[in-house]
């Protein structure tokens, strides 16, 4: 609709500018703006057309990325899907308070922490770590990429 009433108002204000001209000018350059305008109309046109591929191909992209996650986070969860004991393999891994990167917490674990794995959803692992410093169980939801199974020599 927007690109009709475009249309419409380019080609208005061409016929406009024509016949604003008065008949003073030859006819070969009223020729050569008709031509010109249809030009920019054309040339217009093949943009959009550009911009709506551009706009097509990019959505296929972000369904593909998705859905690539997707099996990424399935793959992760049935590697753990029967193990219960685990160790961070990263740095440092925050607590979330559900299975959600957006809700972080300030707790954390640091490299080679044992915790104990009861689930996995949405490529998180819920954990919980007993600290026997200070005789606190902390749990909550972990990054399966941050954390690895311990096997039965320990890891």
């Amino acid at each position: 609709m927007k690109t009709q009433l475009f249309k419409l108002s380019f080609l208005l204000f061409v016929i406009y500018s024509l016949t604003a001209c008065n008949d003073e000018k030859p006819a070969e350059i009223d020729k050569a703006n008709v031509e010109e305008a249809k030009r920019l109309e054309e040339e217009r046109m093949r943009i959009e057309e550009e911009k709506l591929a551009m706009d097509a191909e990019k959505k296929t992209m972000e369904e593909t990325k998705e859905k690539d996650r997707i099996k990424a986070m399935e793959k992760l969860e049935r590697i753990f899907q029967n193990v219960s004991s685990v160790h961070v393999s990263v740095s440092k891994s925050y607590f979330h308070d559900a299975p959600d990167f957006s809700t972080k917490r300030k707790a954390y674990l640091v490299r080679n922490d044992e915790a104990s794995l009861l689930r996995t959803r949405n490529g998180f692992g819920f954990v919980e770590f007993y600290n026997y410093d200070t005789n606190k169980t902390t749990s909550g939801w972990m990054s399966l990429t941050d954390i690895e199974a311990n096997n039965a020599e320990g890891y």
